[in-house]
């Protein structure tokens, strides 16, 4: 029997907070609390922009992922739900806002790192790189239910905490300046907004045992997609083969 659709949401969030590698991978750690090298780091943050450079697409994929040929009222409202996601990957400054397209903000974290965007844009991919990536668009792609289980609840829930630690690091480990450091003090800001939008829309989604199971197996999937990520660059850039971490 499916539990509350809002116990639903709850026990999504401690699963995602308890197990993802943002905040458990020795990957992370290591970049936490300095060890990581700076050669090391620049090979990383050119790896992460695999998907950092491409959120609006993959933003862009839960509004399209609505409705059908013929949407419904239901469908129109949920869309319009979904625009401030967009909108805020995209550059609010296209909207009279301040802040510009998060993609760029990490091109210019990744100069503080001395990557260059000709350098950061020719980047080689790892398959393990690749292997996140396409499964997390397949998860925005697949319907509005993984779309959401899969982005907002598996990792924009844990973002803001990540994003802190990481900006943290950033300044006191390797120099970087605050201004330069954007891409993470914007995600501390907004990560609260959309996990709050993908709960609201998730307590009416995710009702039925079925929508429940897709939900939690949608969660799983990104968070092993992000681990996968991890363990690829851990082992190409460290040189360390990283133990299976539980689920």
């Amino acid at each position: 029997m499916a539990t509350s659709s809002l116990e639903f949401c709850k026990a999504l969030l401690q699963e995602a907070k308890i197990t993802h590698p943002f905040l458990h991978h020795p990957l992370y750690q290591r970049i936490y609390q300095g060890n990581a090298s700076k050669i090391e780091l620049r090979e990383i943050i050119k790896q992460q922009g695999c998907f950092y450079l491409d959120t609006l697409r993959h933003a862009a994929w839960k509004i399209i992922s609505v409705g059908g040929y013929t949407p419904t009222l239901e469908d129109l409202e949920r869309q319009r739900a979904l625009i401030p996601l967009v909108v805020s990957e995209g550059g609010e400054d296209t909207m009279g806002g301040k802040t510009t397209a998060h993609a760029f903000l990490f091109m210019r974290l990744a100069e503080s790192l001395g990557v260059s965007k000709e350098e950061l844009f020719s980047t080689a991919y790892l398959p393990t790189t690749v292997i996140e990536k396409d499964e997390l668009f397949l998860l925005q792609r697949s319907s509005i239910l993984e779309a959401l289980c899969g982005g907002n609840i598996a990792t924009e829930s844990i973002h803001s905490d990540h994003c802190q630690r990481m900006a943290v690091a950033m300044e006191k480990h390797y120099g970087i300046p605050q201004r330069n450091l954007e891409f993470y003090y914007v995600h501390v800001e907004v990560e609260t907004d959309h996990e709050d939008r993908a709960v609201q829309l998730l307590e009416k989604l995710a009702v039925s045992d079925e929508e429940q199971s897709r939900g939690l197996l949608a969660l799983r999937r990104a968070i092993t997609a992000r681990r996968i990520f991890a363990d690829g660059a851990c082992q190409a850039f460290i040189g360390e083969t990283v133990p299976r971490m539980p689920m």
